[in-house]
């Protein structure tokens, strides 16, 4: 750990206070942040989850064997299940 960390202890009740007392433009920056984190964080967790390699490996095969739709093809398709 850097010798100019300081670790804190603050209870949730008093962090969801201090969000809530926020501005809006520091909330969105929060929620960047938060987001970066966890995304970073499922990503790292997925790696070695067997269910999660194994989709990956059906999304692949569905793939290269042309069973896919374009997006194009899926909004035509939504289109004409509204209509």
């Amino acid at each position: 750990m850097d010798e100019n960390t300081v670790k804190i202890g603050i209870s949730f009740e008093s962090l969801l206070e201090a969000i809530s007392s926020l501005a809006i433009p520091q909330k969105r920056k929060l929620w960047e942040l938060l987001e970066t984190e966890l995304f970073q964080h499922e990503e790292e967790e997925g790696k070695d989850n067997p269910e999660t390699i194994a989709e990956i490996q059906a999304a692949r095969t569905d793939y290269q064997a042309g069973n896919y739709l374009t997006l194009d093809q899926y909004l035509a398709q939504r289109e004409r299940k509204s209509s």
